[in-house]
């Protein structure tokens, strides 16, 4: 009893230091709008300082470099084909190649089209992720609450999306952004997540969203959920839906399931953490019975205060579908930015509209009006415009071109406020597939050399009437074709295409695939 005790209050020690580092951010942000450039500026120098003995910055004569005009006629624009070299040596154990700071792990993204990148992460490029993310929303909740004359009562949060931890040849972390800026919590993690120990489950540990949903509904008190993605919360409410009695009875009965696809070895560790709960299993046991409606979670979870995840463009749907479930709980639509950077953080509750992260990154724009113009930095950024977004990081990207295009909402005092438009080259995003058009051209052609015949009247879409979101093969044609039973050859083709698509399509991240004449 002795040891719940020193756990809840470490706990409610723990979320109100959330809070306050939350509402320091939004200060930050305050802080931020009212000489944005200045700021922006002073960090690219110091980036250009910290690095100009490395070997990417004797090569581009950062010791040189005393303006922006400077930076551009020293520095090209590039993309991740320009680093690869430089960051295969990090791999291999190199330091000082890109970075003075040491890198800490890397991100591995599939990029467009499924090739591998690999990401570093420093410590200095990682706390913007800890700074704007968690605490940022913990922080916009529990200000809503005050606005209502509610308390907000101190609890964990649950993280809805998985780690992919692998180690490269040298020993170095190699995972997801969001898995390595949470590690920068450290010993935190039991206090602040219903993880219950300081990493987050594993996607090679078997079962993980059984893992997820078994410690966080045996929490009573539960104030706060992230996800990458609300894309993600869709495949993990069907999840639930499916199996909340086996989660219910194991909390019940103070078990890990056998029926759990899990490591032996994890399977132990977590055993040994878990203890009879019937009380809590029966008050679930009749909130799942009274169905899955719009007040599910905040039944489950009564301190429910925010839902924090990505919900604009590709994933707007999914975002209003998680909202048909949590009547009475605002949404933080989080984070804009990639692996390679975090760009901006929303200010508000249910706004989609984000500031500009000028403590993170150095920015320059292209806008997409006049592409052949260069870059301009933000200062020039005119409200309703659309652009196309240079990076410049902490962690050894130089001028790197994101690919992403951008529209400035207005602005935050002098401080623009943006929100994501689309990506260049890419039709979806469902869930993190990144299919392109490339990939589809591909998957069609494909289809067409394996049956001898000929598709040139074809698109691809995104259908939104189900849930999760699947993709809609239109074909004009008058080949005599059963498009039924070519669904599997075609989704076969489409996971050789985009690996990332047949890993989604899997785990039920994404509905089948149909076809229409």
């Amino acid at each position: 009893m002795g040891n719940k005790k020193l756990y809840a209050m470490l706990t409610n020690a723990a979320m109100r230091v959330m809070v306050i580092k939350g509402k320091g951010s939004l200060k930050r942000l305050d802080k931020a709008s009212k000489d944005p450039l200045d700021i922006n500026l002073r960090l690219l120098r110091d980036i250009l300082k910290m690095n100009s003995e490395t070997v990417y910055g004797k090569e581009h004569r950062f010791s040189e470099i005393r303006s922006v005009d400077d930076f551009k006629k020293n520095v090209p624009v590039s993309e991740y084909e320009d680093f690869a070299p430089y960051i295969e040596r990090i791999k291999n154990g190199e330091q000082n190649i890109l970075t003075a700071s040491p890198v800490l792990g890397f991100s591995r993204t599939s990029g467009s089209s499924g090739v591998p990148k690999y990401i570093p992460a420093t410590k200095h490029s990682l706390k913007a992720y800890v700074r704007y993310t968690w605490t940022r929303a913990l922080a916009l909740g529990v200000g809503e609450l005050k606005k209502q004359g509610k308390k907000y009562v101190p609890g964990r949060g649950v993280f809805l999306s998985p780690a992919t931890n692998e180690t490269l040849p040298n020993g170095m972390l190699c995972s997801n952004i969001a898995e390595i800026g949470a590690r920068e919590y450290g010993a935190f993690y039991p206090f602040i997540l219903t993880v219950p120990t300081r990493d987050l489950f594993d996607v090679h540990d078997g079962d993980y969203i059984y893992n997820i949903y078994r410690f966080a509904l045996a929490d009573e008190k539960v104030t706060f959920i992230f996800s990458v993605f609300f894309s993600i919360n869709v495949s993990q409410i069907a999840y639930l839906k499916k199996n909340w009695r086996v989660i219910v009875d194991d909390i019940e009965k103070g078990v890990i399931s056998d029926s759990i696809e899990m490591k032996p070895e994890l399977k132990k560790k977590l055993s040994s953490l878990v203890y009879p709960m019937p009380e809590r299993a029966k008050y679930l046991r009749e909130q799942f019975e009274k169905g899955f409606d719009e007040t599910l979670f905040k039944r489950l979870w009564p301190n429910l205060t925010v839902v924090c995840s990505i919900g604009n463009a590709s994933f707007k749907p999914s975002a209003e579908y998680v909202r048909s479930l949590t009547k009475g709980v605002p949404f933080d639509f989080s984070i804009y930015g990639a692996s390679e950077g975090l760009v901006a953080a929303c200010r508000e509750l249910e706004s989609t509209d984000m500031q500009l992260l000028t403590d993170s990154c150095f920015y320059e724009f292209i806008p997409v009006s006049n592409p052949e113009g260069g870059t301009v930095t933000l200062d020039k950024l005119q409200k309703g415009e659309k652009y196309e977004i240079l990076i410049t990081t902490q962690a050894g990207l130089y001028r790197y071109h994101l690919k992403d295009v951008v529209e400035c909402r207005g602005f935050n005092g002098k401080c623009p406020m943006i929100s994501f438009v689309y990506r260049k080259g890419q039709l979806f995003n469902i869930a993190g597939e990144k299919f392109s058009e490339e990939d589809a051209r591909n998957t069609v052609e494909m289809f067409s050399k394996a049956h001898g015949v000929s598709l040139d009247n074809w698109i691809f879409y995104q259908d939104d009437s189900v849930m999760p979101s699947r993709y809609c093969l239109l074909v004009e044609t008058d080949e005599k074709i059963n498009w039924e039973e070519c669904i599997d050859e075609l989704e076969g083709y489409m996971g050789q295409c985009n690996k990332r698509y047949s890993g989604q399509r899997g785990k039920s991240f994404i509905s089948p695939l149909t076809v229409r004449l």
